[in-house]
């Protein structure tokens, strides 16, 4: 419960009455990898190890147990980065025409030529650090044959270091988290068993960036839209730490062709955190020349944030019955409630911000929402076995809905809304200017800018369905095909209210800036066809193939709880599109293979010296592929130009009869920009969300290993690791934003990270040893 995505299981190893262990080392090398069609003649520095052990065994034999685990890793990457500064003629000119901008010029470091006379590019080499340890504990103890406990903790500590952009900033981050369970099951009768859980989730997370700038200066760019010079990012600091209290009783009685199970949690939150612990501002320009001009288009300027303590308890339960209505036929039925309380500061210190109800800021002691009280989710499913199959076909559906309280720093606006928090534009003020001091006190008085929360919000939810049909095969294969399908409601989505009135140029509230309410009234949905072939590991060999087409489609949101906003907040159907994660087609194919050699295989039973030396081994891989992933085109804009003011997530227009893909279509030249213009002043584009496709993938992964016995009950495997192993490259999406040069250019592969699908060919070799 408490989430509409995948539900995950973790089971941890126990200890038995003999000692058992062991110990590997995973070990990456920059000399044993491929170059990326970025990099330079010398590829980027690699290491990487990957290392740990583990020992389980008895404290008291038959009765209490130990199993103890610990894994390092130690990383250093570097990656090749490209990015967008001033050309030299930029520069002077701007200097030459605004004095003032000379600070901010500095900062830029000096890039080469590339086909634009005011912008040049940088290439650089990023190095990307992390230090990881983990270690976990479990003991379990019998207190009876029907009484047994197990205590586990577990604690992970990690440091990271990482470049953010290619112009000199970087993001720190530290982050500890830790988990404590402890589990009591009792068997009352063999028909009667009852487990009790009590955990604790703490988590200690700081990420400071280090800054190379001021302001937070963006030239045409729209949050995370790049734009048309890299962002210049200055000095920030983000600090939470978060603890979570989990009560759980889960009680099943079995009775005939009954399973009941019913149980109840209580889950409370603590959120010790500030989202801006330092002060931060943000300066915006909207075009090259505004910028040679210094006419700036927006001014965000947040005081530093003390740390807040955020609360809340969750109370679920839930009841079912698995019913074996027949031989063949398998029904389960059931219902979950949760209900989610509203989210306080602990010393309610927060600033609750209602335009309707309060008129802007609400009395002190205001609930930042109201609660919802209506989160039933019931589930049904079934398996059924028809008689006229011989039990080799099984009919699977099933249906649920669920509910989720979402993300708990995503409650903490009206905390973030204590401090300071300006925004004004060049609607509001038309000669804002850089340095940004002189224009304070104006924006104190009308740009006031809170971050605020939907006082009737309700709690987001999924409905899921799924129809699977699966038939066993002849060679040991299982086919199967399948439809899933799922509509999220009341999701998370970001407003920007407060906006000019088209008409009159005013603001509703003229004390406010625009600022934005975040609220529950998005919708997703997401079908799919499902067909797999799958072959269980036998004799030597196991083969997997899945394949998928599905469409995603979410109206301003991405589909999953987060936000991206609207072009026009009065015309969120506009914004209905297909989502980020909308791979239509996808497969995915992997097997391993017991080479038939040496003892206890298909050929050449020798023993010895020589049966160890040729037996053993196993051949393994992964082949992806998937069609591209979308494109949201965008353009800059002035907030001067847009009938509202809010200059946010704005797309072009498309030009008719003009594909938005060119004939020649390379990395360099991936979209069309004859397809795409301007809108004219006090219109919004016409061209839809992710209207456009990126670069396909297709990548090969493989294995070979070598077990080898060295004692009666220990082994030791030797294993190397090819990723990508025929170095195909796998490109990321193109520049999307229409205003800027780098415009349909692809300047990096999809993963520029040391592990996972896209990255260039990289070699990896293991050495265990188990007991």
């Amino acid at each position: 419960g408490a989430s509409g995505g995948g539900q995950v299981n973790v089971v941890s190893k126990t200890g038995t009455n003999h000692f058992h262990g062991g110990a590997f080392e995973y070990l990456r090398n920059d000399v044993f990898d491929a170059r990326s069609p970025f990099d330079p003649s010398q590829i980027p520095p690699f290491r990487l190890n990957q290392f740990g052990a583990n020992l389980g065994g008895p404290i008291v034999k038959d009765r209490t147990f130990f199993f103890a685990n610990f894994e390092g890793l130690q990383q250093r990457l570097a990656s090749t980065l490209i990015g967008y500064v001033p050309s030299a003629t930029f520069r002077t000119k701007a200097v030459a025409t605004s004095p003032a901008l000379q600070p901010l010029m500095a900062v830029y470091p000096a890039g080469k030529p590339y086909g634009d006379p005011n912008v040049d590019q940088v290439t650089v080499q990023g190095s990307n650090s992390v230090r990881e340890y983990s270690g976990m504990i479990r003991v379990d103890h019998k207190f009876t044959d029907n009484t047994t406990f197990f205590a586990r903790y577990t604690i992970d500590d990690a440091l990271t270091d990482t470049p953010n952009g290619a112009l000199g900033a970087r993001d720190n981050l530290e982050v500890r988290p830790s988990n404590l369970v402890l589990q009591l099951q009792h068997i009352f009768t063999p028909h009667i068993v009852n487990e009790a859980k009590f955990g604790v989730n703490r988590s200690a997370y700081r990420h400071p960036t280090v800054g190379i700038a001021p302001v937070d200066v963006s030239l045409g760019s729209s949050g995370s839209t790049p734009g048309l010079f890299d962002d210049l990012i200055p000095n920030a600091l983000d600090l939470e730490i978060g603890t979570t209290f989990n009560y759980v009783d889960n009680l099943t009685v079995n009775r005939g062709r009954h399973s009941f199970k019913m149980g109840a949690e209580i889950r409370r939150i603590q959120l010790n955190n500030s989202g801006n612990a330092i002060d931060t501002a943000t300066i915006t320009y909207a075009s090259l020349q505004d910028y040679i001009d210094n006419k700036l288009d927006s001014v965000s300027v947040n005081s530093a944030l003390g740390v807040g303590g955020m609360r809340r308890t969750m109370w679920m339960g839930y009841g079912q019955d698995e019913f074996k209505a027949s031989p063949n036929l398998t029904i389960n039925m059931g219902v979950r409630y949760e209900y989610y309380s509203v989210m306080h500061e602990v010393l309610d210190r927060a600033a609750v911000v209602d335009i309707q109800g309060c008129g802007g800021f609400c009395p002190k002691g205001t609930p930042y929402y109201s609660p919802d009280r209506n989160n039933f989710g019931p589930r049904v499913g079934l398996a059924w076995s028809p008689r006229a199959f011989k039990g080799k076909t099984v009919i699977r559906s099933g249906f649920g809905i669920y509910f989720s309280p979402g993300q708990n720093d995503d409650f903490s606006d009206p905390h973030e809304s204590t401090a300071q928090r300006l925004n004004v534009s060049s609607a509001d003020i038309p000669n804002l200017s850089y340095p940004i001091a002189p224009f304070l006190s104006q924006a104190q008085a009308s740009g006031v800018s809170p971050k605020g929360i939907d006082r009737g919000r309700r709690d987001l939810y999924y409905e899921n369905w799924t129809l699977g049909i699966q038939q066993q095969l002849p060679g040991s294969f299982v086919g199967s095909v399948g439809y899933i399908g799922s509509e999220g409601h009341k999701m998370f989505t970001n407003y920007a209210v407060n906006n000019l009135d088209p008409v009159t140029k005013k603001r509703p509230l003229p004390q406010f800036g625009k600022f934005n309410i975040k609220r529950n009234d998005g919708n997703s949905n997401f079908n799919a066809f499902q067909a797999s072939l799958n072959r269980s590991f036998t004799r030597g060999w196991l083969w997997q193939t899945q394949y998928m087409w599905s469409h995603a489609i979410a109206d301003g949101s991405v589909g999953a709880g987060e936000t991206v906003g609207y072009q026009n907040v009065n015309c969120r159907k506009c914004d209905r599109s297909a989502t980020p994660y909308d791979v239509r087609q996808t497969i995915t194919m992997n097997s391993v293979f017991q080479l038939p050699f040496g003892q206890g295989r298909r050929y050449w039973h020798a023993g010895g010296l020589a049966g160890k030396l040729i037996g053993g081994w196993e051949l393994s891989g992964i082949g992806t592929a998937s069609t591209g992933r979308p494109i949201n085109v965008v353009v800059t804009r002035s907030a001067s130009a847009l009938p509202d003011g809010n200059s946010s997530n704005q797309r072009p227009d498309l030009v008719p009869g003009v594909s938005i893909y060119p004939d020649n279509q390379t990395i360099s030249h991936w979209l069309n920009k004859a397809a795409f213009a301007v809108p004219a002043k006090n219109t919004w584009g016409n061209a839809g969300r992710y209207i456009a496709r990126g670069p396909g993938l297709w990548e090969v992964d493989t294995a070979l290993e070598k077990k080898t016995s060295i004692a009666e009950h220990a082994d030791i495997s030797f294993r190397a690791e090819a990723f990508n192993l025929f170095n195909h490259p796998v490109f990321a999406n193109p520049g999307n934003n229409f205003a800027a040069s780098s415009f349909g250019r692809i300047s990096s592969v999809l993963n520029t990270g040391a592990i996972g699908t896209g990255a260039p060919r990289r070699l990896q070799f293991m050495l265990r040893v188990d007991f």
